[in-house]
């Protein structure tokens, strides 16, 4: 019976669950069922001796958990804290104020016209002023004193020579200031405008103002009007009758131009020595102007006469050009950003794509001939590198226009030490089209302006020249535009001949062929720069700044229009020299007239589409800027032609000339100059 429980024990193990597996050699479990350990092989009995005892299972397993259970005891445990009881508010509904209505005691109104309002109008700072007649003596709103910062706060110096010119601008980008196309119609304006600026630096700290002024002959007239507007301002601001102005505030007064001068011997907060050192400036003949040179002096000077105290210090020069001395801009940048210093320029409007610009130069001092002309002066242009591809054509296109920004010098130093740049023009205000008759005295000859506002999107590259190198080199485009605006100033044919009478066969063809000479010059250089934009017509989506996208499609359109008017010229003549006959009798001569339709070749009409589309996107997406104006000026151009025919009478006889009969004698010129005097001398205006 015990074999058959084995069996059954086996059977039922095998069913219920996996075989165990085999015991190592030499242990017990390795052993057959029902032999000892101690039995002899052979089957005999076991010696004899005493037998180990073996412990139950279960005493362990009951030992192992009480030990465990032991030494959970130990660990403590915090209480749940106890419940917070509810706390009920009852509060008695607020009754609603009565309502104040308050009436004004007087108005008063004007009857005068003014052009600008606010702190740019004539009115001065103090229309912008609060209203307020009575001034609180502790402020609504009372600080705690948990949120003020430490009176001890320690600064360190940054070291730009230890930067590259990467982390230069990247430092630049998080500090500089943003007004950079600041408009003013005349420098009353632009010093209302630094008034506010003053007063801000006041509220900070005390502050001394170094007021710079270039010597030349062009700035004479506004160096007296500004005098006598920082006379009134100064009059606004004095704290009582002995001209005294608020405390904190000091001036220096400094004159440029082949040379530096410091009119101050220190700084001082008496008006009257800051107005009459002002308007005591002479004037500088030599036609140099070291603007940049000046203003590193000028930091200098407020260095070492402020001290090491908690003070602020800010520049503001009045000048009319660009400053002989461009390539110390960079400098003179990081020099004031060292010393803390911003700079303030108030200057001219940078004309369009343009480095020189005509001003209407009308002679002020008596002691001279009174003269009006216009003078070529350098004023510009509003960025780095060229980004404009000059065409020339007689249309209003080819005039000067507003930029929207100053001299890329002058308005990079300012932006890149947190000052701001006012560009001021008499004739910003004005509607339309700026003729000459409208042009102010000592104004550039601007034909269009554009609302600075809108041109905020469309700011320079106030960067480093490195800077601007890695940008151009990550998009094709932005090359091509470079180097299209700097390898051509493109002029289209002048004025090409459209009339060609028939007096015989083969003195039409000749005339036809000397019309094709000018298109034939003209057509590899448009080719160039055709092939040359194009190149950067796969990276142009990628282009993220409105400005450049502005400026590619611009160019790429117009360049596209001039091939295209060229090409339809050229075309159209070889089809006249294939062979046209008058379709009335007495007609002699054919006109070439522009047309909107082109109708000379595929290829040509398909150019004319891809012209059309670059400059309608230009308008639609830039309104109210210098590209979609140009934009527009380009698509009023026809782009084809088509022949007209007219009769001139080129092969009737000529009518005879009438005999000349002029009895009346002009007067001697020895005369002429007897009567009129002796002549004044002329300035020479090449050093204005």
């Amino acid at each position: 019976m015990a074999g058959d429980s084995d069996d059954r024990l086996t059977t039922r193990h095998e069913g219920s669950v996996p075989p165990p597996l085999p015991a190592p050699a030499g242990s017990e479990d390795s052993l057959p069922r029902g032999v000892s350990p101690a039995t002899e092989p052979g089957g005999a009995p076991p010696l004899a001796g005493p037998r180990r005892p073996r412990l139950p299972g279960w005493i362990v397993s009951l030992s192992l958990h009480s030990i465990l259970l032991l030494g959970l005891s130990a660990v403590a445990i915090d209480p749940p804290p106890a419940p917070v009881p509810a706390i009920r508010l009852e509060q008695p509904p607020e009754e609603p104020e009565p309502e104040v209505v308050l009436e004004p005691e007087e108005l008063a109104v004007s009857d005068e016209d003014f052009d600008e309002i606010g702190a740019l109008s004539e009115q001065g700072v103090g229309i912008a002023a609060a209203a307020s007649p009575v001034a609180a003596d502790l402020s609504v709103v009372p600080l705690r004193a948990e949120t003020l910062l430490e009176t001890r706060v320690r600064v360190e110096p940054v070291s730009f020579e230890a930067m590259g010119p990467n982390q230069v601008d990247q430092l630049i980008e998080m500090v500089a200031g943003t007004n950079v196309g600041v408009a003013a119609t005349g420098a009353a304006g632009a010093v209302d405008r630094l008034s506010l600026e003053i007063a801000r630096s006041l509220e900070d700290a005390p502050t001394c103002v170094c007021w710079m002024f270039d010597q030349s002959v062009s700035l004479a007239g506004q160096r007296q009007e500004i005098a006598g507007r920082l006379e009134r301002v100064f009059r606004e601001l004095q704290v009582d009758d002995s001209g005294g102005l608020p405390v904190g505030l000091t001036n220096m007064v400094v004159a440029f131009g082949q040379r530096f001068q410091l009119l101050t011997d220190r700084p001082t907060a008496d008006s009257a020595v800051v107005v009459d050192a002002i308007r005591g400036i002479e004037v500088d003949n030599s036609g140099i102007e070291r603007t940049f040179t000046a203003i590193e002096a000028a930091a200098e000077q407020l260095d070492a006469r402020q001290g090491s105290g908690r003070n602020n210090r800010l520049i503001v020069v009045f000048t009319d050009e660009v400053g002989d001395d461009q390539m110390m801009a960079d400098r003179v940048a990081a020099r004031c950003r060292r010393l803390d210093t911003p700079v303030y320029v108030v200057g001219v409007p940078a004309a369009f794509g343009r480095r020189f610009i005509e001003m209407k130069y009308v002679e002020f001092d008596p002691s001279y001939a009174s003269a009006q002309e216009w003078v070529v002066v350098e004023q510009g242009p509003e960025t780095m590198l060229p980004e404009a591809v000059r065409i020339g054509s007689p249309a209003v296109a080819d005039e000067a226009i507003d930029s929207g920004f100053g001299p890329f010098g002058l308005s990079k130093l300012c932006y890149q030490t947190g000052g701001c740049y006012i560009a001021v023009h008499a004739n910003r205000g004005a509607t339309g089209r700026v003729h000459d008759g409208m042009t102010a005295a000592m104004a550039s000859r601007i034909r269009h302006f554009f609302d600075p506002e809108v041109m905020r999107d469309y700011q320079p590259d106030y960067v480093s020249a490195v800077k601007l190198k890695q940008k151009l080199s990550s998009n094709r485009a932005k090359q091509a535009l470079v180097q299209a605006a700097t390898a051509t100033n493109l002029t289209p044919m002048e004025s090409p001949e459209t009339v060609f009478p028939r007096k015989s066969e083969g003195e039409l063809a000749n005339l036809l062929t000397l019309a094709q000479r000018a298109a034939a010059v003209l057509q590899p250089r448009i080719d160039a720069l055709h092939g040359m934009l194009a190149r950067g017509l796969p990276d142009r989506d990628k282009i993220e700044e409105k400005r450049w996208q502005a400026g590619y499609d611009l160019a790429l359109g117009r360049v596209l229009a001039v091939k295209v008017r060229t090409d339809a010229y050229n075309l159209m003549l070889a089809q006249a020299k294939a062979g046209m006959s008058f379709r009335k009798p007495d007609s002699d001569t054919w006109v070439l007239r522009p047309a909107d339709e082109v109708r000379v070749g595929s290829r040509t009409e398909k150019l004319a589409k891809q012209a059309t589309e670059f400059l309608e996107r230009v308008v639609q997406e830039h309104p109210g800027t210098p590209w979609a104006f140009l934009a527009q000026q380009e698509l009023r151009m026809p782009l084809g032609y088509v022949w007209d025919e007219i009769h001139t009478g080129i092969n009737d006889p000529p009518p005879p000339r009438p005999a000349a009969n002029n009895n009346n004698r002009p007067m001697p010129r020895d005369e002429q100059r007897r009567m009129l005097g002796p002549p004044k001398p002329k300035r020479n205006l090449k050093r204005i």
